[in-house]
């Protein structure tokens, strides 16, 4: 049975990272658009160019390749809380001149807004594909403030002390020139019980992160 949710490559898209390819270019996505395909899923081919109804459109938070299928980006879309009563149920993602490179059918979800007494910020990962790695642009978007669960843990804790991380597990000791010797240090990076107390102790801001996956 064919799957009823899928990330096609457009066929602009195709042509994009085939020129890409044969001129040592990348293609630069730069937005994604939701839409509710008007109270149904839709279908979607490699000719398809539109949404059936688009309802949301921003610029994408990340593209980050995926650990474990270097074939695979995942495309992140941030929705904040004041953006919403709409279902989604496809999308599209665009490069920066607005030609669309993906397209798909994700399963239905609702999202709300804060005036209906219920909301959140809604993070959309969106898989795509990619034969050649090089044809892909990685970014990070710095206006968007948003960051998964996993990723503060690991970025906080590039940012503690490395011998207090290591006082704590009990194994370390500073040499003459008052470190810790890279091989007293611990290979796990902070727990995040670590990560709670520093940022408790140790940060004047405070940040929102919403929706921590």
């Amino acid at each position: 049975m064919s799957s009823i949710y899928y990330t096609l490559l457009t066929n602009a898209g195709a042509s994009a990272m085939a020129y890409a390819a044969a001129h040592a270019t990348a293609v630069d996505l730069a937005e994604v658009a939701l839409g509710d395909g008007n109270g149904s899923l839709p279908t979607h081919t490699p000719s398809s160019t539109t949404l059936v109804n688009e309802v949301y459109r921003a610029n994408i938070n990340s593209i980050t390749q995926d650990p474990d299928n270097a074939a695979w980006y995942i495309v992140e879309l941030v929705v904040p809380p004041e953006v919403g009563d709409f279902w989604v149920r496809e999308f599209r993602i665009d490069d920066a001149d607005g030609n669309p490179i993906y397209i798909g059918v994700t399963a239905p979800e609702f999202k709300p807004i804060l005036a209906s007494g219920m909301t959140r910020d809604s993070i959309y990962r969106l898989i795509v594909e990619t034969a050649n790695a090089a044809t892909i642009t990685l970014m990070v978007d710095p206006s968007i403030v948003m960051a998964t669960h996993a990723y503060v843990l690991n970025a906080v804790s590039a940012y503690i002390p490395l011998t207090q991380r290591a006082a704590a597990n009990g194994v370390a000791t500073l040499d003459s020139g008052g470190k810790v010797p890279l091989a007293q240090l611990p290979d796990a990076l902070a727990t995040e019980a670590e990560v709670i107390d520093y940022l408790q102790n140790n940060m004047a801001r405070r940040f929102y992160f919403g929706n921590l996956y």
